[in-house]
């Protein structure tokens, strides 16, 4: 998860148009990965047939999005391709770089300067595109609660850092820039709690990435127990309370019916 500033109005849709992802005032992309690019993540895999993109036509081609904002401040869409070779960081040696490769590391932490301020980022390598991805850790959003459970400032330090966090009920997680959800772990779905404009935002991932481990992907398991349970219940009683505001707040419209202020894009205006 990363800090972005982004909403769905902020989509760039003449590049998604141009990439045969905007058809008919609607964006053919699922909701997971437009969560993703807002988020300040790369989609999944997402397979592009039949587009003419910067004057070259392509019948058949796999691809991550992203954003990025340009210097007017506007969002520009990004598109990670699969590469035949990866192209190692300046910032890592051969032999880090193949323990990403391999599988023996998850993620390393470098520290450099730039413009005379120290930076952490974090470097992972993404097996779907064969590229490595370098991530500011400053950028990284952390969680307040994990299913309920709070995370204690040195867990929350950790997982700023790219660090593996385990809770007291086994469940284990950890950052990354290589999934949409912008975490992996040794569970299928987590309630993900952040602290946003002062006060509590509750995020329900499901399918999430699992974790590496010195041996490749390390094993999930569809564990919903009590405290994912309580969690859930929570995120609900937020959204009906929400909800409920959002309606008393709403103009009324000359049939009494709440105004959603959706236009035909599904974009909120």
């Amino acid at each position: 998860m990363q800090t972005a500033n982004l909403n769905v109005r902020d989509l760039p849709v003449e590049d998604l148009r141009e990439l045969g992802l905007f058809r008919e005032g609607e964006i053919s992309l699922p909701k997971k990965d437009i969560d993703a690019l807002v988020s300040g993540m790369r989609t999944g895999l997402i397979r592009l047939n039949n587009i003419n993109h910067g004057g070259i036509e392509i019948k058949e081609m796999s691809v991550k999005l992203s954003l990025a904002k340009n210097a007017d401040g506007k969002a520009e869409l990004l598109v990670h391709p699969v590469y035949k070779q990866s192209n190692l960081p300046s910032i890592i040696s051969r032999e880090e770089g193949d323990d990403l490769l391999t599988g023996l590391k998850a993620n390393l932490i470098k520290e450099t300067s730039e413009n005379g301020e120290q930076k952490k980022l974090m470097v992972e390598y993404d097996w779907d595109t064969r590229e490595f991805i370098v991530t500011d850790t400053s950028r990284l959003k952390v969680p307040d609660m994990i299913n309920g459970m709070p995370l204690s400032p040195y867990q929350k330090e950790r997982f700023g850092n790219g660090r593996q966090i385990e809770m007291p009920d086994g469940t284990t997680f950890q950052a990354s820039s290589t999934t949409p959800d912008g975490i992996r772990s040794n569970r299928l779905a987590l309630v993900v709690s952040l602290l946003m404009d002062g006060g509590i935002s509750y995020l329900l991932l499901t399918g999430l990435k699992a974790m590496v481990g010195d041996r490749g992907l390390l094993p999930q398991k569809d564990e919903r127990n009590e405290n994912y349970q309580k969690a859930l219940q929570a995120a609900a009683v937020q959204k009906s309370a929400n909800k409920s505001t959002e309606e008393r707040n709403a103009p009324l419209t000359n049939n009494n019916e709440y105004s959603r202020g959706y236009g035909r894009s599904g974009l909120s205006r």
